[in-house]
């Protein structure tokens, strides 16, 4: 089976209507759910900047809510910097709050050594104190805190669980990174936002590609193929990619299920909550 992919599968051909749906789509669930604000993480990174720009576009500048959360180990001048102008151009509230003593307070009770996977759980904690004071301003604003996750990292699992993956809301989750970036050039983001290299900032020196193995525009080429359930033989020919390498991506797609999914339950009732007990967001 072929998969009859275009030159450029993840070029935005209607760049004005899938801005508008998204918009649209963030209007209509903050109206639903009487949302007054969206509270959103400004890293001055790709999706956050996009993910900024559209929800000023949903609401307006003055009801988007974007904080900028540096920290004394991974603080990037330049970072902070794009974060403000990318909330100046779109007119967004923005606000930098420093949480180097949030993370030294909680090294100090978990004491990270040196490890890579202790690095890791350490990052996973940052990432954490993160979502927690975005919720904390959402809670105080009545707003909604807004997922920056693109389809290529959360169908990777390439995001921190209860971290940089608890939002309320992802307007950018069926685009591909490779779109995201064709919707940055179309709002007229400044260049440096999507050509500079993604990183979560959990610890210094840290870039995506790097930890995937892969250049974004090699994953998305597999991903998009994997997501139309083209057997990995099919995606290494097609694409000219050690097979090794798709199946790699596949495992790591399919092993990251459990971080796209609710917590796993048990039934045990007539009708389980999250399951089969789901109520529309209307009622």
């Amino acid at each position: 089976m072929r998969s009859r992919a275009g030159a450029n599968p993840f070029s935005v051909g209607e760049p004005d209507e899938t801005v508008d749906r998204i918009v649209r789509f963030l209007r209509t669930h903050s109206e639903r759910i009487g949302a007054r604000h969206l509270v959103i993480g400004m890293s001055g990174g790709l999706d956050s900047s996009v993910t900024a720009a559209l929800c000023s576009k949903a609401l307006g500048g003055q009801r988007t809510l974007g904080f900028c959360l540096p920290e004394a180990e991974t603080r990037s001048r330049r970072s902070v910097q794009d974060a403000q102008e990318v909330a100046g151009q779109f007119g967004i509230k923005f606000k930098t709050l420093d949480m180097t003593s949030l993370v030294q307070d909680a090294a100090t009770v978990l004491h990270p050594s040196r490890m890579m996977y202790s690095v890791i759980a350490h990052g996973n904690v940052k990432s954490r104190l993160r979502a927690m004071i975005l919720y904390y301003f959402a809670n105080t604003s009545k707003g909604l805190v807004v997922g920056t996750g693109d389809k290529s990292e959360i169908m990777l699992g390439y995001f921190t669980k209860y971290g940089d993956g608890a939002c309320d809301i992802q307007p950018i989750a069926d685009l591909y990174k490779s779109a995201v970036r064709d919707i940055a050039r179309h709002l007229g983001l400044p260049r440096r936002i999507f050509s500079k290299p993604s990183s979560p900032e959990l610890w210094p020196g840290q870039i995506a590609e790097d930890e995937l193995g892969l250049e974004y525009s090699k994953l998305d080429s597999i991903l998009w193929r994997l997501e139309r359930w083209m057997p990995p033989r099919e995606i290494s020919d097609e694409l000219r990619i050690p097979r090794r390498t798709v199946e790699k991506v596949r495992i790591r797609w399919l092993k990251s299920e459990h971080k796209r999914r609710p917590p796993l339950s048990i039934k045990l009732g007539f009708r389980t909550a999250g399951q089969d007990l789901r109520i529309p967001y209307s009622l």
